[in-house]
Formats: C-alpha cells, structure tokens, sequence
C-alpha cells in the first residue's frame, strides 16, 4: 500500500529498502547509498519505512509492484516487464522485427544468426526443425564432412542463465541426445517436486513452480561463433566479456566502461572440434568453478587490460555500445513485451563474443547479474557500477535535484563519471 504523507510530517525525504539475497551484493549497496545521508539506508526485518520518496532495491518478486505502480513517488530497480530483453527467444524476436524495418541496423552483423527451437516432445522433432530449416540443412550438409570444418549450434533454454543447459552440436544425431537427456533431467526433477509438496498444496497460480516451466520447452538455437578471439597472452583461451548496462527512467541507457573478460580455463584450439570438453567452450564462470584446478585470478580479467593493440580495444567498445544502443530501441519498440516505467531502473548484464577478425557479437541479456562471479580481486569492478547505479538513483528519483549541497552533487558526478550513454527515449507512461 502506498502512504500518504502530507508536506508537515517528520519524516525522512527519502529511504532506500535494500533487500538482496545475495550478501556480496548487499553489502556493497548498503555502501554505495550510505554516502547520501539524506537518504535512510534500511532492510526489511526493519519494517516498511514512511518517506517521500521511497525506493524498493530488491528481488524482484519482493519489490512492492501495486505501490510502483500507481506511486509517481514509489521507485524500484527493476522494471516489472522487461521478458522481450531477458528472456532469449522473445529477444530474437524482437531483434528480427526491428531488423526487419532497420536492414541497415549493426543488429543484423551484431548478434549471430538465431532461431527459435518450441518442443513439447522428443517424438516431435521433425515438425520443431521445420521452423529451424536452415540449421537442420546445414546438419544434413555437415554428414560426411570432418569435425573441424563442420557448421557449428549453440542450443541454450530461453528461459535459463549462468551457463545453464548450454550445449554445442553440429549433426542431427547429437541434437536428438542432447534432447533427450533435457527432458529425462526434467523428469526426475518434477517426480523429486512431487515426493518434497505436500498433497493439496497450491502455488499462486495453482500449480508448482516446476509444474509452471516444465510446460514451456523453448530454446534458442544459435549459429556457433567456432573462431573466436584467442590471445596468446592470455593461454589462447576463449573468453567472452560481461558488460554491465544501466536502463533508467523512461528509457535512458548507460554501458559501464569497466568491462570484464571470462576466460573458459583451457585452450580453445586443441578442443574446437571436442564440443562435450566444455572447459574449453564454456567460459561462464559459475560452470568453471566446478573445473578441477579452478583459479579465479586466471578466470576473469578486466577487459581494457588484455593484450590487445589500444586501438582494437576502443574499437570493441565502441561496437559494443552501438549494439546495446540498438538492442535498446528494438524492445523498447515493443511495449507488450518491455515497458520502460519512468520511476523504474535496472541493471543489466549482457555477453559479448569477439571473433578473431575482432568483430563483436551479443549473444544474451541477463536481469540480476551474477555479481558475484566476478569474484574478490576485481571486486571494485562491481563496486564502481554500484557506485554508479546508487549515484542515478540518488539523483533521478531520491534526491530534489535543485537542491542537492555542491559536495553531494559531486560525489554524484565523480561516481557515474564511467557510465557512457548509448541511448535516450522517451516513452509515455500508459496503463
């Protein structure tokens, strides 16, 4: 419920409720915001707090979405439907609607060629390849053909992050078995579900939470980047580079300049054509955490410290910002799927493939990033976005901007200094 406080009441301006589950994550924010001590820093387990202006960083099945709603004065980071950014196949879909009227678009050399895969059944391939008739040709073409010049797939599940259920093919036989293992996975863990729920038990929409996914068999089917950028100064391993991306309001977007590289812990070229050896082809650092002499100092690099020319470096960025710029005014374009409320932000993390001709590709967006990967070295990384983040909210929604002291409004400026606008529209705010 949103309060109602008049003008005379004594209470705070602005309050901030942080509530993360993750303690790395927490912590750092209850750092970055205890800086604007106009601003009351408070949990949960604290109680709701009555303020002005009140913001709601948490979970986002926790954030109070009635009081986002219909509050001009009730903000959250996060946007309430954002599934045409976060989730892979709508994603697509809107990229190949916006490339369709933008053929001139950076999109259309910028993301790799990709498909919807929808599978109710194993049984039911036939018909499901029939939509991704391209790739079953280039499968059929691949028989006969040696390994390593074979066309390459990435299948991963559009609903899924963190390296999950990711597997690579090339031949209509390993589709099948990769398949059919989902699906037995699947199996065992709803008849697990169904021993842990009590009888007569009933989630919110009436049915499990499993029960609620397992129904929806969707993934993306990618053209495989099989040459990517490798660096011998780095063990020619592949990597791909996480860049965290700011959406504030309705809709400003910003791409946090300290990037990151995630190397896959062994050399890429030994195991090209190897496609189970996943040590070589997965570079997520929550899969490589499982590899057996994982070293974390080894796993993740700031990006503007490899051992490339300064100029290959700056180019990459620049391709990068241009692809998020339009990525942005693809699903910003459409409003069923993605609504850029203007008491809303959030932050994003997107994946970037260079190949080894150094052309850029996005391969996905994640809501919630997974900070933690980035682990305690490169730790500040984190620190400075959150910094950023704190220092938009601060300014844009929890502080009056006419009268913020000279030295508030510095720290502000000092601390989204790294933050690089890519794009700018405004949408009308309707219901």
């Amino acid at each position: 419920m949103v309060p109602t406080i008049s003008e005379n009441d004594n209470v705070p301006v602005s309050a901030v409720i942080i509530d993360m589950d993750e303690p790395y994550v927490q912590k750092i924010l209850e750092s970055v915001f205890a800086k604007y001590s106009p601003i009351v820093v408070t949990a949960p387990q604290n109680g709701h707090p009555q303020a002005k202006r009140l913001m709601h960083w948490r979970e986002y099945e926790r954030i109070d979405w009635d009081a986002v709603h219909r509050s001009t004065s009730v903000f959250s980071n996060a946007y309430c439907f954002r599934k045409g950014l976060i989730r892979k196949a709508q994603m697509s879909f809107n990229l190949r609607l916006y490339t369709a009227k933008h053929p001139e678009s950076i999109l259309v050399r910028g993301v790799p060629e990709t498909w919807i895969l929808e599978l109710d059944d194993i049984d039911y391939l036939d018909e499901a390849l029939m939509e991704c008739y391209e790739v079953e040709n280039e499968m059929k073409d691949n028989e006969g053909v040696d390994p390593v010049e074979r066309t390459q797939f990435i299948l991963k599940p559009s609903l899924t992050g963190r390296g999950a259920g990711i597997h690579i093919f090339d031949t209509r036989a390993r589709l099948e078995s990769l398949l059919e293992k989902e699906f037995e996975s699947d199996n065992e863990e709803e008849e697990e579900e169904e021993e842990e729920e009590e009888e007569g038990e009933q989630r919110q929409n009436g049915t499990s939470s499993y029960e609620a996914v397992s129904q929806i068999r969707e993934w993306v089917v990618q053209r495989y980047i099989s040459k990517p950028l490798l660096l011998s100064a780095h063990g020619d391993r592949k990597f791909h580079i996480r860049v965290y991306a700011l959406a504030a309001g309705d809709l400003s977007v910003y791409v946090y300049r300290h990037m990151l590289a995630l190397f896959a812990p062994e050399p890429y070229a030994q195991s090209a054509s190897n496609l189970d050896n996943q040590a070589a082809h997965i570079t997520n650092t929550c899969v490589q955490e499982k590899h057996k002499g994982f070293d974390e100092s080894k796993a993740v690099e700031l990006f503007w410290n490899l051992k490339m020319p300064q100029q290959k470096l700056e180019s990459i960025f620049d391709q990068i910002c241009k692809i998020l710029s339009e990525t942005f005014a693809a699903v910003s374009s459409e409003s069923t799927s993605f609504q850029a409320w203007s008491n809303c932000m959030e932050q994003f993390g997107f994946d970037f493939l260079v190949d080894e001709n150094y052309s850029a590709f996005m391969l996905e967006a994640n809501a919630y990033p997974d900070f933690k990967q980035t682990g305690e070295r490169l730790k500040s990384a984190v620190e400075g976005f959150m910094a950023a983040s704190a220092a938009t909210a601060a300014e844009s929604f929890l502080l009056d901007k006419e009268t913020i002291p000279d030295g508030m409004r510095q720290t502000i400026e000092k601390d989204k200094m790294d933050l690089v606008q890519v794009f700018t529209h405004k949408i009308s705010r309707k219901w």
